[in-house]
């Protein structure tokens, strides 16, 4: 448990001094930070790792700005991050390896820092619309700029449906959620892919996700911790 509260701490205090990192970053700027952000990944690939602890409410409890747990499986990132920078619909959240995520009502817009970053991402719909009157399929475009290799930026476009599941209880830190899961498939002529949201019916709010980053960095899992 100290090591926990330890590692918090020090999250917290890098969180609340830092501001948005790459936000507005020329592609330079991008690709050097990947660069980097490879070099470290691959240094510490063969050292050892200290089992896990067990994030419980007492540990955060006493934290009070926005903080989500995200979990990047494929880059073997998985975190606490917490809201450094908010403009206008987009929120930004920073780790304590100076990784960022970037949201719009809980839909990835950007990541900085993770390797093989996701740089933009749009789709024809604002997100705030995707779960409103939603007992009927979606139809939308999504487009994106990823970083597919240091020098390499692709940009893809899928056409995707949206379709409401069933109501499932969801435990995030030893809270129980009744969601709605809503299941993204979004497809192109060479790749598809299928993305999962639990939402509240009565908000519409995300309450955890995973989200496709791209076909080589995977998905992101993301719960919400402190809202």
């Amino acid at each position: 448990m100290r090591r926990l509260i330890s590692t918090l701490s020090i999250f917290l205090t890098v969180a609340a001094c830092g501001s948005e990192p790459g936000a507005n970053a020329g592609l330079k700027d991008v690709l050097v930070t990947s660069l980097k952000a490879r070099k470290e990944a691959k240094e510490a690939k063969d050292q050892p790792k200290p089992p896990p602890v067990a994030l419980t409410r007492d540990a955060i409890a006493h934290i009070d700005k926005p903080l989500l747990r995200i979990s990047a499986q494929t880059l073997g990132v998985k975190t606490l991050f917490a809201e450094v920078a908010q403009s206008g619909a987009y929120r930004t959240y920073l780790n304590n390896l100076k990784m960022s995520v970037t949201y719009r009502s809980g839909i990835i817009t950007a990541t900085r820092g993770f390797g093989l970053d996701l740089l933009s991402q749009g789709i024809s719909i604002t997100p705030e619309e995707m779960f409103v009157q939603s007992d009927t399929p979606k139809f939308y475009t999504r487009t994106q700029q990823q970083l597919v290799n240091i020098k390499t930026v692709a940009k893809l476009s899928y056409n995707c449906i949206l379709e409401k599941g069933d109501v499932e209880t969801i435990t995030i830190v030893e809270i129980d959620y009744e969601l709605v899961k809503y299941s993204e498939t979004c497809r192109n002529e060479n790749r598809a892919f299928s993305n999962f949201y639990w939402v509240a019916d009565d908000t519409r709010k995300i309450w955890k996700s995973a989200q496709s980053i791209g076909e080589q960095a995977g998905f992101f899992i993301t719960e919400v911790l402190v809202p």
